[in-house]
């Protein structure tokens, strides 16, 4: 499959698991009471759990295996932290709303996550 086609996909499943983010984070802040920074680690693994599954079966293809989830974790951890320091950034020192670092962290991550797992995690599937 060529470049174009997966990143098409990846953009795809990217925005069903935006929702899934975005809906994680409105439960936790806003019906749970859970401060911004620690909802945004919490939501964020849950969207992790559900990106793997979604494109490993739609974007990169083949079986699931325990050496990609490892490294598939391994990218997600890499876009976890960069997550959270996004956040902190945003919320705690600039004290703009978490919404506003939501955002940001939409146009880094994925793309980032994108070139590591394309190249290094699926590159043999």
């Amino acid at each position: 499959m060529n470049l174009a086609i997966k990143f098409f996909r990846y953009s795809l499943v990217g925005v069903v698991c935006t929702a899934i983010y975005f809906l994680a984070m409105f439960l936790c802040v806003e019906v749970n009471n859970i401060e911004p920074v620690l909802s945004s680690g919490i939501s964020f693994l849950i969207m992790t759990i559900f990106s793997y599954m979604l494109n490993k079966k739609y974007t990169f293809g083949g079986s699931y295996g325990h050496k990609e989830l490892i490294k598939f974790f391994i990218v997600a951890s890499i876009g976890f932290v960069l997550n959270i320091l996004i956040m902190y950034i945003i919320v705690t020192k600039l004290s703009m709303n978490y919404l506003i670092s939501e955002l940001v962290t939409i146009l880094i991550i994925p793309l980032v996550n994108f070139i590591l797992n394309n190249y290094w995690t699926f590159k043999s599937v």
